[in-house]
């Protein structure tokens, strides 16, 4: 009898150990990971690329709108100082939006400067034009006063 009850207690232990578990419900959004691109969403924002090429011919002020199309998370802020009509020419290829302003702040030459902000303050990537006034050096602070109130 012992020897019975053990044969009976070993096999309904080894048919518990041999089934497979159930597998895992799937919940949410189902995603493949073996596309490339995954489909485009209504709430996300289209993602610009880290590098990209530009080319723009005309006047500084207008080439941060340029820009924008290109890189549209760029938030163009209106220049700061006099504004001087300066030329201005790139063209490049496979570059970073730092390097891209970097390039048009370089031919501001003395006259102007290309700012980005890229703190999230206020939406982050903020850009402008800075005209410097005609005895201002590079990289001297610009105080701005506040604009009063009119009644």
């Amino acid at each position: 009898m012992r020897f019975t009850v053990g044969i009976v207690t070993v096999c309904l232990l080894a048919g518990c150990a041999g089934s497979p578990p159930k597998p895992p419900e799937v919940k949410g959004e189902y995603r493949p990971i073996n596309r490339v691109e995954a489909p485009a969403s209504a709430s996300r924002k289209p993602v610009s690329p880290r590098v990209f090429d530009f080319s723009f011919e005309g006047d500084i002020v207008g080439s941060l709108d340029a820009l924008r199309v290109v890189q549209p998370q760029l938030n163009v802020m209106p220049p700061l100082g006099k504004v001087s009509p300066l030329p201005v020419r790139v063209n490049l290829r496979g570059v970073t939006l730092e390097d891209a302003l970097r390039a048009i702040g370089a031919q501001g030459g003395d006259v102007a400067d290309v700012v980005l902000n890229t703190t999230g303050h206020q939406g982050g990537n903020q850009v402008f034009i800075r005209f410097r006034a005609t005895n201002q050096q590079p990289g001297d602070t610009v105080k701005v006063s506040p604009v009063p109130a009119s009644n």
